[in-house]
C-alpha cells in the first residue's frame, strides 16, 4: 500500500499539462491520468508475478549465514481503491490491498541451526493493508499544486502489525506543447522506511515528428513509449520499486516480528492493451536487479537490520488485469 501512495504521489503534477487549472477539472483529469498510468491506482486491479533462478548469499549479525539458490520468487497482488467523499478541492479514497509472496529455495549450504528467513523448500507469506489517502488541489506561487497525505494499517496473517503514513507535495515547473517538468517531494512518517525522504521530479517529452515519447519519474522509472493500434501501448526501459513483507520468527534469542525489504529495479518491456472500456491488461517481462534485502526488526529503522542478502540478476514476468466500471474509453 505504500508503494500505491508512492505512485500516486510522484506522477501528481503530470496531469497539469492536460487540464485547466480549476478545482473541478484538475481533480477529475488527475484520476483519469492517474489510473491510465499506474495500474494499482484502479478501482480493482490483479497482478501476478515470477522471478527466475538465481544465486544469493547471506548474512546474519554482519556474520557469513548462508548460501544457495532462489528457484523462484513468485507474487500475487490484488488491489481495490475506492473514493468515499470528494469536494471541488477534496477528496478522500479508502484502499484495500493484498499481496502474497513465495521463495523456493534450493541447495542452502547452512552455516548455523539458527532459522531466520531461509529454509529449504517453499516459504510463503501473506500480508494485507488498508489505507485512507486524502488528496487537496490548491496553488503555490501562482502555480497548481496537489498536497497528499496517506495513512496505512498493515499485518499479515498472524494479526495488526504497524500504522505508518506519507505526506507529498508536487507543482508543475514548465509546460511546453511537447514539454513538461515538474517538482515535488515525499516524506515518509515511517521509521522503517530505507528511504526516509527523497525530492520527486518529472520530465515528459514527445519527440518531434515521432511516435515516441519518454516518462521520466525520478526515482521511479524512465520509460520510451508508444502507441501500438487503437488499443495498445509499448514501453521499454526501467522501473524503480520495492517488495516487502512480514516474517514471524520462531527462533530463540530473536524478536517475533521482522520486516524484509527488498529494492529493485527492473529492465525490459511493457505491453498494455485496452480490451474494452472497462477493462486493461498487462504485460511485462525482462530483467530484475536486486538492490537491497534486509531483514528488521518490527519497527526498528532499516539501517539496524540483523540479516542481509545479495542476490544476482535475474529474468522476471508479469501480467496483470485492472477493472474500471467507472470508465469510459479515452480518446
Amino acid at each position: 500500500m505504500i508503494k500505491l501512495a508512492i505512485l500516486i504521489v510522484l506522477f501528481l503534477t503530470s496531469v497539469f499539462g492536460f487540464s485547466q487549472q480549476t478545482p473541478d477539472s484538475l481533480q477529475k483529469q488527475t484520476a483519469i491520468i492517474i489510473k491510465e498510468k499506474f495500474p494499482r491506482a484502479r478501482i480493482l486491479n490483479f497482478e501476478y508475478g515470477q522471478s527466475l533462478n538465481r544465486n544469493f548469499n547471506s548474512e546474519l549479525f554482519d556474520e557469513v549465514f548462508q548460501e544457495g539458490d532462489i528457484k523462484t520468487q513468485r507474487n500475487f497482488m490484488a488491489s481495490a481503491n475506492i473514493p468515499i467523499y470528494k469536494t471541488r478541492k477534496w477528496s478522500l479514497t479508502a484502499s484495500g490491498n493484498y499481496q502474497f509472496n513465495e521463495f523456493e529455495f534450493d541447495n542452502l549450504s547452512n552455516t548455523s541451526a539458527t532459522n531466520v528467513f531461509e529454509q529449504n523448500g517453499i516459504v510463503d507469506f501473506h500480508n494485507f493493508s488498508t489505507a485512507l489517502s486524502s488528496t487537496y488541489f490548491s496553488s503555490l506561487f501562482k502555480k497548481p499544486v496537489i498536497y497528499n497525505a496517506s495513512f496505512i494499517a498493515d499485518g499479515n496473517d498472524k494479526g495488526f502489525e504497524r500504522i505508518k503514513g506519507l505526506v507529498g507535495l508536487s507543482f508543475i515547473m514548465k509546460r511546453t506543447e511537447r514539454t513538461m517538468i515538474t517538482l515535488g517531494a515525499i516524506v515518509f512518517i515511517d521509521p522503517t522506511a530505507q528511504i526516509p525522504f527523497f525530492p520527486t521530479f518529472t520530465y515528459s517529452h514527445r519527440f518531434k515528428n515521432s511516435e515516441w515519447e519518454m516518462d521520466f519519474i525520478m526515482p521511479q522509472r524512465l520509460l520510451f513509449r508508444r502507441l501500438v493500434g487503437e488499443n495498445g501501448r509499448f514501453s521499454i526501459g526501467s522501473s524503480f520499486g520495492s517488495t516487502g513483507f512480514y516474517v514471524n520468527v520462531e527462533s530463540p534469542g530473536f524478536g517475533d516480528v521482522f520486516e524484509y525489504s527488498q529494492l529493485e529495479i527492473k529492465s525490459g518491456i511493457t505491453y498494455e492493451h485496452r480490451i474494452n472500456d472497462y477493462l486493461i491488461g498487462t504485460f511485462q517481462g525482462g530483467l530484475q536487479n536486486f538492490i537491497s534485502n534486509r531483514l528488521t526488526e518490527k519497527g526498528e529503522p532499516t539501517q539496524d537490520f540483523i540479516y542481509k542478502n545479495k542476490q544476482d540478476v535475474t529474468g522476471y514476468f508479469q501480467v496483470g488485469v485492472s477493472i474500471d466500471p467507472f470508465a469510459k474509453r479515452k480518446t
